[in-house]
């Protein structure tokens, strides 16, 4: 068939004339052929172009995912990175604290770099695993500096307990007389100890307790009058003489203010004041050594 000539006569209108044209067997062959190709690449062409935008869009939609996640992993670690600096700072300041309150506390070590660098060539399960360890270990230093924090606040309680319990304000606004020491006996003229602390004021004057503690006695006490006892705990006591009235009673509780008594002149007295004394399990001590500055003008 390809050897074979063919002839083509072409037959126009009855003005002109008959043409004939004499083709080869490969002749024809290659335009069917071509004809073909024509055909299927107008078949063929919608498709691929559709094929090659999907794949176009494919790619893009999987950049923008890369870009998000990207942009997702920054904000991770800068989030993890400012709580790792909280904490830090969290953690400085529980030891200032905890030195106040006289406390020893190692350094946790929070501060500094903290994060694992390189993240960029992990698989984003990789990456996942980091960040939740990273987590982990953040949620554990919180609840250690928590404990921490806890453990301090007690401290201050305890402390500020402590604190309230000792006798640290004068008991009775007046003038003072005579002191804790060595003096002449107002009515003998003899040299004698003063166990306590003098205190004039006019009869009726409120007396106030120094010190949170409990009431534990009140009592007539030949030259002191009518006495009164206060326990303020670490085996600390305060005695109140010459009293004029109580104003509380055996087993109250009482605070730093409050008032307990009214100055007289009962007892061996010459003239309305408070007798003040203070002891330390059982032993008398300077009444001044626990009475702060503030405490003189409260």
């Amino acid at each position: 068939m390809l050897k074979r000539h063919y002839t083509v006569m072409v037959v126009p209108d009855a003005r002109g004339s008959m043409k004939r044209f004499q083709l080869r067997g490969t002749q024809i062959v290659a335009a069917l052929a071509g004809a073909g190709l024509v055909v299927v690449l107008a078949l063929v062409a919608p498709v691929a172009l559709l094929w090659a935008r999907g794949v176009s869009g494919d790619l893009a939609a999987v950049q923008a995912e890369r870009d998000e996640l990207a942009q997702r992993t920054a904000e991770v670690e800068a989030t993890i990175a400012d709580l790792r600096a909280r904490l830090d700072l969290f953690e400085r300041r529980t030891a200032k604290l905890a030195v106040m309150a006289g406390l020893d506390m190692p350094s946790l070590g929070i501060g500094g770099q903290g994060y694992p660098k390189g993240l960029e060539g992990l698989t984003p399960a990789a990456r996942a695993d980091v960040f939740r360890s990273e987590a982990e270990e953040l949620s554990g230093l919180g609840d250690l500096l928590e404990r921490r924090l806890d453990t301090v606040e007690r401290a201050f309680g305890e402390q500020s307990e402590r604190l309230s319990r000792i006798p640290s304000i004068v008991p009775v606004r007046g003038l003072m007389g005579s002191g804790y020491g060595w003096r002449r006996d107002p009515f003998t003229g003899l040299r004698q100890f003063h166990r306590g602390l003098d205190i004039s004021a006019p009869e009726g004057t409120p007396v106030r307790a120094p010190a949170d503690g409990i009431v534990v006695k009140t009592e007539r006490n030949g030259g002191y009058g009518k006495v009164l006892y206060i326990s303020h705990g670490d085996g600390i006591v305060t005695r109140y003489g010459h009293l004029s009235a109580y104003k509380v009673r055996p087993g109250a509780r009482v605070r730093r203010g409050d008032v307990i008594a009214l100055v007289g002149s009962s007892g061996r007295s010459t003239a309305s004041h408070l007798h003040y004394e203070v002891l330390v399990r059982g032993q008398h001590v300077d009444p001044m050594k626990y009475i702060s500055d503030e405490g003189l003008f409260y």
